[in-house]
């Protein structure tokens, strides 16, 4: 696909490269900080949210199929909202319920999966499937390029009795769009010099004023020195650790801290201590003894 290049393959197993990588931090605007995490709705719409507080870019990167049908084989479908939300009864044991999307443009497509009963599900393209998986979780999932016209089908199956709802959307990503984006992104990067466990360490030459986003969850054990100073961080998503930077080059650092550890070395080298001096007492009170007995002895 466009941003997926096939490096390697065992059998039907494939080992594929990200085309559009971004490494472990990188600038992005200031307004990414105040995009909040936990507004519902739909994914293709938080996702274009998210796009635009990252680069600025203002136009939507990814645009909704709208050219859809849902329909069932021994599923009654009795209940749709028009925006891929349904609800349905299984009258057969496994029986189908369908979503068709029908692409409105040319690009790579994915699909927005909410299965309450984690159904297992076949994904195609013009009747050509191409995997199938048992969803656990809400999720969001990779297709390929379509043109337009092309059909893009996922068949959900339904045991004998199952009375539940589901939600499927499907969008194409305008890549005019996410190329712009992904150009500011890749502007300036933390290129890292040190890469331990518990510090992290690099330069990064930023073309403007923004925040540099990392990928590193912060507990608040994490403390970041810019240019040798402890900065004040920031979670974007209420998870991840950022840090506001001008523009210029600057040395990033991060360095992990953990109280409880800090306690446990101190208690084990004050151990440490203690048996040391209850050592060397036992062995100067054996010293004396045998003193004290050496003037008996003659």
């Amino acid at each position: 696909s466009t941003y997926f290049a096939e490096v390697n393959r065992f059998g039907e197993t494939a080992l594929l490269e990200n085309q559009a990588y971004l490494p472990l931090g990188f600038l992005a605007n200031s307004e990414l900080a105040d995009l909040e995490f936990t507004t519902t709705g739909n994914g293709f719409d938080f996702q274009n949210r998210l796009f635009t507080a990252a680069t600025g870019v203002t136009e939507d990167v990814w645009h909704r199929i709208g050219s859809f049908r849902i329909y069932g084989d021994g599923v009654n479908v009795f209940e749709e909202d028009g925006q891929g939300y349904c609800k349905y009864d299984s009258t057969v044991n496994k029986g189908d319920l369908t979503y068709s999307f029908t692409a409105e443009t040319d690009g790579f497509v994915c699909v927005q999966l909410d299965l309450p009963k984690r159904n297992e599900f076949y994904v195609s393209v013009n009747g050509e499937e191409l995997y199938k998986e048992k969803i656990s979780l809400q999720q969001m999932l990779a297709v390929k390029d379509v043109k337009a016209g092309d059909e893009i089908t996922l068949r959900i199956v339904c045991p004998n009795g199952e009375s539940s709802s589901t939600t499927v959307t499907a969008a194409v990503l305008d890549a005019d769009v996410f190329n712009q984006g992904y150009q500011v992104l890749n502007a300036s990067t933390w290129r890292l010099t040190k890469f331990r466990s518990t510090r992290l360490e690099g330069t990064i030459d930023c073309d403007r004023d923004g925040l540099l986003y990392t990928s590193i969850p912060q507990n608040g054990n994490w403390h970041v020195f810019v240019d040798g100073q402890e900065t004040q961080t920031v979670k974007v998503g209420n998870c991840m650790t950022a840090v506001s930077l001008t523009e210029g080059t600057h040395t990033v650092r991060f360095v992990y801290r953990n109280p409880g550890f800090e306690l446990g070395w101190k208690i084990s080298a004050a151990s440490a201590g203690v048996f040391a001096l209850w050592i060397f007492m036992t062995r100067k009170d054996r010293k004396r003894g045998k003193s004290a007995r050496k003037p008996a002895e003659n």
